[in-house]
């Protein structure tokens, strides 16, 4: 099963065009590529996917001054998200045992990038200071992914840690000096269809909020811990979500706005909410932001809604009723009994290691095509919520007997573009 809705028809439409347009510029008369006009050669490249421009770069310099243009790097980017809701190639994982870094591609990823030469998972040794090219030896920490670029860090003894944003595609990277008392929950934000800059937002003493500006390449206090210091009160996980322009955080069980260009902080409207509700998980596809959330009982059960807002919107809506309970019939040991030491005998079942892992949202109104990837101990797998297909995604070795599943905010969703940096 393929994750994201597939763009390989276009792909390949694009791929008969460069033919045609190479035998084009074969014909007698016609020996060189100024034959063919600037618009024509960037509109048949635009229909390549990232990986197979990238490469065109190699053949000549027209054609990577045609390829680099923002213009033409943004109409690549909204052709591949037009009509096809949020595409991932992939996931970047931070392991909680030390495995930081580990890279896993989703269904197809792997013949995309073999059909170009491009080794998975993704080399970073053209990163200066790593320790190594493969991001699976724990000495890599993600901290955020947004629209083909990537924020790292690499621990660097006796100095702190040291982190830039980079694009895997193009191998550029731009190092960012970020102050220790800054490194609290750092986040990435990146919306190439507004503006080519991104911004690195991060908690300092007390919750402020601290800007990094690309353009200016500085920092700056954008709200003073006054006041926002009483809306982040057990900040649980200490990581944001990028939504249309802004960062979200969940603090106390509520939803914490931070909006970068107004540099305005709000807490957000949140759904009805039972006793003993928790947000299990938030995250953003398709320009809409979803959150999974249920009370203990609901979430043994394996049933429960994913909701999502969209930016204008004062009320929270159910995007789809999601049904796992087929999973805990194929894998019987992910339901936990609670040990009664008293009377020396297990109680009813009150846990299930299972948890949502990220909503990727398909096309139109009602998401059609959507895909919820979620985890249980030692494996990540997807819910097809039009077929209700189940399928492994990925195998991940166990560090203990009984080890909780995976968390959503260990993970971060990424997909390849040409954008500079």
């Amino acid at each position: 099963m393929r994750i994201s809705p597939s763009s390989s028809h276009s792909c390949s439409g694009g791929r008969v065009l460069v033919l045609a347009a190479a035998r084009f510029v074969e014909m007698p008369g016609r020996s060189h590529l100024s034959a063919l006009p600037d618009d024509v050669v960037a509109s048949i490249l635009v229909l390549l996917p990232p990986r197979e421009v990238a490469r065109s770069r190699l053949v000549c310099r027209r054609w990577r001054a045609l390829t680099t243009d923002h213009h033409f790097v943004r109409s690549s980017f909204l052709r591949r998200h037009a009509g096809h809701g949020h595409p991932v190639a992939g996931f970047f994982y931070n392991g909680r045992w030390g495995n930081n870094g580990d890279y896993f591609p989703i269904h197809g990823e792997v013949d995309e990038a073999a059909a170009v030469g491009e080794r998975l998972p993704p080399d970073l040794s053209f990163i200066s200071g790593t320790r190594s090219a493969d991001p699976c030896q724990g000495n890599i920490k993600v901290h955020g992914s947004c629209n083909g670029l990537l924020l790292l860090s690499f621990p660097r003894p006796h100095l702190g840690a040291y982190y830039c944003v980079c694009n895997l595609l193009t191998k550029k990277f731009v190092p960012i000096v970020v102050p220790g008392c800054l490194s609290c929950c750092v986040s990435l934000a990146f919306d190439p269809s507004k503006s080519p800059h991104y911004n690195v937002i991060t908690l300092g003493d007390r919750y402020s909020v601290h800007v990094y500006y690309s353009e200016t390449r500085s920092w700056r206090m954008a709200i003073h811990s006054d006041h926002s210091a009483c809306l982040f009160q057990d900040l649980r996980p200490a990581r944001g979500v990028f939504w249309n322009g802004s960062v979200v955080w969940i603090a106390s069980q509520s939803l914490i706005r931070f909006f970068i260009e107004a540099e305005h902080i709000a807490k957000m409207p949140m759904p009805p909410r039972k006793k003993d509700w928790i947000c299990g998980y938030i995250g953003e596809s398709g320009g809409h932001l979803q959150m999974i959330g249920y009370t203990k009982k609901e979430k043994v059960t394996a049933c429960f809604d994913i909701l999502e807002i969209k930016e204008g919107q004062s009320e929270w809506s159910v995007l789809y009723h999601v049904d796992l309970s087929r999973v805990k019939e194929m894998y019987p040991c992910i339901q936990w009994p609670t040990w009664d030491s008293r009377h020396h005998q297990h109680k009813i079942i009150d846990y299930l290691a299972l948890s949502p892992i990220y909503v990727i949202r398909g096309t139109g109104k009602s998401g059609q095509r959507s895909v919820l990837v979620f985890s249980i101990p030692g494996k990540v797998m997807s819910y097809n919520m039009e077929n209700q297909e189940i399928s492994i995604v990925k195998e991940i070795a166990l560090t203990q007997p009984r080890e909780f599943e995976h968390f959503w905010f260990s993970f971060y969703a990424y997909n390849p573009s040409l954008f500079s940096l």
